[in-house]
């Protein structure tokens, strides 16, 4: 063999050497796992189906742990049930930069954890959405797609297996509110103050007014919601409204005597303990309890240890507390008689009709206007009425947002 002909054989012996040894450098699939951080994922309270006029709810949160010092960056989650192998609902951009709730900076205090504080020692995403009467999955778990610390990669994990719970049911009440113009708001919805309210007290984080509904009052063949200044609460049609026990049950607690906001714009030093206002709970048995705020002071008609029946009155709509127009906030909780200090738990209707709802699309973009407020909508709100004719019974489902009711 000439001498020509060695350096291209030398050079080929060369470069599969080389190509042998980078191959052998690659990370492997086993490498590459090792990379992602380890992040856990845990359901403190797993979901229970209830149902809607939109389908069969569940609502609940994603905690996750993190190790020390990562940049965690959530860009997508995918809820997934494992026994049909299919991702049945998602989250990314705007929707979940709204749904995911990152750990404080700095973390809370042990103080603040036992006291009473809206800040959180871990991330969470809360979770909210509805499928077909036939579709409950029994079990569900997570993929989360997170941008690295770098900001250029992202990263999946999967977890957070968790059991829906369909061995337990919602409590089925009676009416809060009665006759037909009541607008239930803040509910059976991902992006409610109520639902992403994460509290912890007592050193463990709840989201106690997770079903919870803003109850306002409007004129059923006009929908609207206030005659002269709509300032004033005194103007607003639902003020002094009859507000009624949902269930038999014993009073266990209670708050009286607390100012309304005559000015529904009037600054407000709000605590935990005076959030509520002027208000009512109710044990319905089995741990369960009914909670009612903002009442008028003084309008109170029943006193700790009372035992009250379904549908009598326990006093009357207000603007105490922390409450911006005069409203009864409602909500079911278990564990214990608390209106932060416990988990919220779904409750459905005996029976209501449904006579009209809200144009919504007409009332985000109004809201979008600089300057909007609170009172201009509330001035404005008969523009967006819509009536249905004829009404829509429904029985044993949680009111849908913005729907207008005649309550039984």
């Amino acid at each position: 063999m000439s001498k020509t002909h060695k350096i291209p054989l030398l050079l080929c012996l060369i470069m599969i050497i080389f190509l042998i040894t980078a191959g052998c450098l690659q990370p492997t699939d086993s490498q590459k796992k090792a990379e992602i951080p380890e992040i856990n994922m845990t359901i403190p309270v797993p979901p229970i189906p209830v149902a809607s006029n939109e389908g069969i709810n569940l609502a609940y949160e994603l905690e996750i742990s993190l190790p020390e010092n990562l940049t965690f960056t959530p860009v997508k989650i995918e809820v997934i049930d494992p026994s049909a192998g299919k991702v049945i609902w998602s989250a990314e951009g705007d929707l979940l930069a709204q749904l995911y709730q990152p750990a404080s900076d700095p973390l809370p205090t042990a103080e603040e954890q036992i006291n009473g504080t809206s800040t959180l020692s871990r991330p969470r995403i809360s979770i909210w959405f509805t499928v077909g009467q036939e579709s409950v999955p029994d079990s569900l778990t997570h993929r989360i797609t997170f941008r690295t610390e770098s900001g250029q990669d992202t990263v999946n994990i999967t977890g957070g297996m968790v059991k829906v719970r369909k061995d337990l049911e919602p409590v089925i009440i009676g009416s809060p509110v009665r006759g037909p113009g009541w607008i239930a708001l803040e509910t059976s919805k991902p992006l409610t103050h109520h639902f992403l309210a994460q509290i912890t007290l007592d050193s463990v984080t709840r989201v106690p007014q997770k079903y919870a509904q803003d109850w306002i009052y409007v004129d059923p063949d006009t929908g609207a919601a206030v005659t002269g200044n709509a300032s004033l609460a005194k103007n607003y049609l639902g003020y002094g409204k009859e507000i009624y026990a949902v269930s038999n049950g014993t009073v266990v607690d209670l708050m009286d005597g607390l100012p309304d906001y005559e000015d529904i714009s009037a600054q407000r030093e709000i605590t935990f303990e005076t959030a509520a206002g002027n208000y009512v709970i109710i044990d319905m048995g089995d741990e369960k309890y009914a909670c009612y705020a903002h009442m008028i002071p003084g309008s109170i008609t029943v006193a700790r240890g009372d035992t009250v029946t379904e549908g009598q009155v326990i006093g009357l709509m207000g603007n105490s507390g922390n409450s911006a127009l005069p409203h009864l906030h409602f909500q079911v909780v278990t564990g214990k008689a608390s209106f932060l200090g416990a988990e919220g738990y779904p409750h459905v209707y005996h029976s209501f009709d449904v006579i009209g709802i809200i144009n919504t699309s007409l009332e985000e973009k109004q809201r979008e206007e600089p300057g909007y407020t609170i009172t201009q909508l509330c001035e404005g709100l008969d523009e967006y009425f819509v009536s249905i004719q004829p009404a829509v019974a429904q029985e044993n489902v949680l009111p849908t947002n913005w729907e207008i009711l005649r309550m039984p």
